[in-house]
């Protein structure tokens, strides 16, 4: 990266050359190598590195913009902040000018300098023996506390959570202040408050607690794979957020969390998928895999073969966590909600894992691995559960496959024609179906696993929903229409012509077609709308006329389910 960023008519800008930074570096290392090597595995500093080296490049992956916000010098010049961390952690004299970012200045693995209302765009670190340890920007000086773990005036430490457990201890950072600590784009410091982070401390110890007690997973392996937490806010209706990078080892990106369980369970999900990439990095298991035409049960979008792999074992871990957890739970909705979460990760790892047999190219090793994912599933594979939760979960493993084939498969218009004009004249549906082809697409969330899960957690909150009036929300969740609620209370009668009239109403409504499927009676138009529901649609707003209206899109499906 020196190099690169040395050779860089942008760089260094008001800082030193990149090579200064890198000599101090260098200096520190030789007084206290663990210090350093803790300083580069911060999860940040990898998704700064890989980012900067793409700007330097020119090349910028999808959906990441090159800003002005933040100049090339400022984003190179993050390596004299990790510079100045390592030379703080190994108790080395220095003196470095670093950037100014966001209201103050960041070092890397330790806190946030705030340098609210200083208009310089630099500053300098300076820690000697006679004079101790400071940051000056212009005429603000910010002495650093000689234990960096204290917060005091103008200076903000990086918080742990800490996971008590006297066999296996967890204590990753509850980071909220580095510039990269969301390797999705970089983000200004967002420091929560007190009480926010002691309720993140609260779930977080309790979470722990389950994880560590855990028989089918490995908690040690676990906090390993813990480095930081990173707080962030993104939608997630039907699934709680979670993500990790291979640009940042370590890193877990986490909404606030709903419950202790389910935070448990995206820690195990995340830790899974920090172990796979690590492995990747080492050993190669699968050639190739790179398009992204594949369906996953778990992403609405297709998937490349190396994102199913990475889905299959991140799964198993998952359904680990549940199948251990369902038999140590003493309350009844409880042991509903974790048998049904165990149902619906085993029958998604499954089908991964037969995807996987079918498409990938393994290495030998490859080829090894998924043997042995396979004899950890199939023995759970055959654990009974109860059949509400076993029905839920089955049904909303169809209503994704659904969808997925809803948003992202387009029919063949020639052969569409062809079969439309069958209809108007009232001929037999045609011998063969139109062809169908992956053209992805933006997709919309139905809200009936949320509702699902509802239903299971809380059913005196979710009898209450029901009462209320449609189009009001309810703790939290988008107002969910009536159709969804009638259909996640069993009542699947009223949802079938809750689902037809918003059909009739709306024929883009995807998740109204999905719907439709799961309540149809057995027949041809439920084989059509399961086995070809992507050519339901398209032959439905073929034969919609000018003025909106359409045909019986039940009595449809029918005819067309006499040649699915």
């Amino acid at each position: 990266m020196t190099d690169f960023a040395s050779s860089h008519p942008r760089v260094p800008g008001p800082l030193a050359a990149p090579r200064e930074a890198w000599e101090l570096l260098i200096k520190a290392e030789r007084r206290s190598p663990p210090s350093v090597e803790r300083l580069l595995l911060h999860p940040p500093v990898g998704a700064w590195l890989s980012r900067c080296l793409r700007r330097l490049r020119g090349i910028a992956e999808e959906g990441e913009q090159e800003t002005t916000a933040v100049p090339l010098w400022l984003e190179t010049g993050y390596l004299h902040t990790v510079a100045a961390s390592a030379a703080l952690l190994a108790g080395i004299d220095f003196r470095i000018v670093v950037g100014v970012r966001d209201g103050g200045v960041m070092l890397p693995a330790l806190g946030f300098v705030d340098l609210a209302g200083c208009e310089s765009p630099v500053a300098e670190i300076v820690a000697d023996g006679a004079g101790g340890r400071a940051l000056r920007a212009g005429p603000h000086t910010v002495p650093l506390p000689s234990d960096l773990t204290r917060d005091v005036k103008g200076w903000h430490p990086l918080r742990r959570l800490h996971g008590r457990h006297p066999a296996h201890p967890c204590s990753p950072y509850l980071d909220d202040l580095d510039p990269y600590r969301d390797f999705l784009r970089p983000t200004a410091p967002t420091r929560l408050s007190e009480p926010e982070a002691w309720r993140w401390q609260e779930h977080f110890d309790s979470a722990w607690a389950l994880v560590a007690r855990q028989s089918n997973v490995d908690p040690a392996g676990v906090a390993d794979c813990l480095i930081s937490v990173v707080p962030v806010r993104y939608p997630a209706r039907a699934e709680p957020f979670s993500a990790s990078s291979p640009e940042a080892y370590g890193c877990v990106l986490l909404n606030p969390p709903a419950d202790s369980v389910t935070l448990a369970a995206s820690l195990i999900h995340e830790a899974q998928h920090v172990k796979l990439s690590a492995l990747l990095d080492l050993v190669p298991l699968i050639h190739g895999g790179l398009e992204e035409i594949h369906y996953a049960p778990w992403r609405v979008d297709p998937r490349p073969l190396r994102g199913l792999l990475h889905g299959v074992y991140a799964f198993l871990g998952v359904t680990a966590f549940w199948q251990a957890h369902r038999h140590v739970v003493a309350d009844e909705t409880t042991r509903a909600i974790s048998e049904f979460e165990f149902a619906l990760r085993r029958a998604q790892t499954s089908h991964g894992l037969r995807m996987l047999r079918a498409h990938a190219e393994l290495t030998a090793l490859g080829d090894r691995f998924l043997r042995g994912i396979e004899v950890r599933l199939a023995e759970w594979l055959t654990e009974p559960v109860s059949e509400i939760p076993l029905r839920a979960a089955e049904d909303l493993i169809l209503d994704h496959r659904l969808l997925y084939r809803l948003h992202h498969l387009s029919v063949d218009p020639g052969r569409t024609g062809q079969w439309a004009r069958a209809w108007r004249l009232g001929r037999p549906a045609p011998d063969t179906l139109p062809t169908t082809m992956l053209r992805a697409s933006r997709t919309a969330v139905a809200a009936r696993p949320a509702l699902v899960r509802l239903r299971l957690r809380d059913p005196a909150g979710f009898a209450l929903l029901r009462e209320k009036p449609e189009g009001d929300p309810f703790d939290g969740m988008d107002a969910p229409l009536r159709s969804d609620l009638d259909w996640a209370a069993g009542d699947t009668a009223a949802a079938l012509r809750g689902y037809r009239d918003r059909v009739a109403e709306r024929p883009d409504d995807l998740p109204a077609w999905s719907g439709l499927a799961l309540t149809m009676p057995a027949g041809p138009a439920k084989e059509a709308l399961l086995g070809c529901p992507e050519v339901v649609l398209a032959l439905y707003r073929a034969l919609r006329d000018a003025a909106g209206g359409g045909p019986d899109p039940v009595a449809l499906a029918r005819w067309i389910g006499t040649r699915c």
